[in-house]
């Protein structure tokens, strides 16, 4: 008997992926809210492309080394207690058309972020590059045909006012447009990115589509370094160990888990919990470096936190009201 990749998916319902998808989302949060420092640390020595480049292809790597451990473990121990043969889903044109769209998407993301990192503020750059999900939202809505409840919207809309107030303080009206700018088109990108990596989940694993969209966006970057003559690679252990935690923490962490998460929540949905990035970030920086956090701060913090609840428990009552339905 053959079975596919596909033919069996998780269901949001069972048991295990109740507690360990929101766990999983919440750890890629927090993997992902680290890259902002590392990047910065990074470009110390090399370009943006080029950090691009190295977080890519080293995560492609471990993707890779994830994904054959897995193919390995189904074909050689799962297959003989169930007396089945498991074959990788195959790829049609249309799959490769979105993995390829999945790549460099993601990579022009990192990169045009990464650049608005050397032309405004961090501040600014986190707080526009996490006005994802009114992409995500209005593309939904547009292209897929995707319904929101107003409950979602409210909680969308009272998430952003919050982030907006905890960066307000830092806001730059007169320089940095440029990068202010890159910043919210590379926000753009990633929204692009979550709601293809969304649909490919319905029939590949999360190993197998990060290691092809970390592969195609490494040779997406790479092309670019080359054209402009950038250094490709760091010159100091300082520099290697940015990268390295980069492909390790933002993108095979983050990234990795972020994608699992899909599986079990909406890309919009995933993209209102990442409003919880900067709150993790300036709470991170109050804990290590002691850096002061104003009442407002404070305040905007808790404004997040209560948009996010609105929204997560409006799609919870969603589907709890289908499942009803059906039974």
């Amino acid at each position: 008997m053959v079975k596919s990749e596909s033919s069996a998916p998780v269901s949001t319902s069972s048991p295990i992926s109740t507690w360990l998808a929101p766990i999983a989302l919440c750890i890629a949060l927090v993997g992902i809210a680290s890259a902002s420092i590392l990047v910065v640390l990074a470009e110390q020595e090399i370009s943006s492309n080029a950090v691009a480049c190295n977080r890519l292809g080293l995560a492609a790597i471990a993707f890779a080394l994830l994904n054959g451990s897995q193919q390995f473990y189904n074909t050689n121990v799962k297959d003989q207690d169930t007396d089945q043969i498991t074959v990788p889903a195959p790829y049609k044109p249309k799959d490769i058309g979105l993995l390829f769209l999945a790549g460099s998407s993601f990579s022009s993301s990192l990169m045009i972020w990464a650049w608005s990192l050397t032309e405004t503020s961090i501040a600014n750059s986190t707080l526009l590059n996490n006005m994802m999900p009114i992409f995500i939202t209005l593309g939904g809505w547009l292209f897929l045909g995707q319904q929101f409840s107003s409950r979602f919207l409210i909680g969308l809309a009272v998430a952003i006012a919050g982030t907006i107030a905890i960066g307000i303080e830092d806001l730059q009206a007169t320089i940095g447009l440029w990068g202010d700018a890159a910043a919210l088109f590379a926000a753009m990108l990633f929204a692009i990115n979550l709601l293809v990596v969304e649909r490919l989940r319905i029939k590949f694993s999360v190993s197998s589509i990060m290691m092809w969209q970390s592969l195609i966006g490494c040779l997406f970057s790479l092309a670019v370094v080359l054209s402009t003559g950038s250094t490709l690679f760091a010159s100091s252990w300082v520099g290697w160990g940015a990268v390295l935690a980069l492909a390790l923490f933002a993108q095979v962490i983050g990234q990795g888990l972020l994608a699992y998460s899909l599986k079990h929540f909406s890309a919009s949905l995933v993209a209102v919990s990442m409003l919880a990035i900067p709150v993790i970030a300036a709470f991170a920086a109050f804990l290590i470096f002691s850096e002061h956090l104003s009442l407002i701060n404070w305040l905007a913090f808790a404004i997040v936190l209560v948009g996010i609840y609105l929204s997560i428990s409006a799609t919870t009552a969603e589907i709890l009201e289908v499942e009803n339905k059906l039974l």
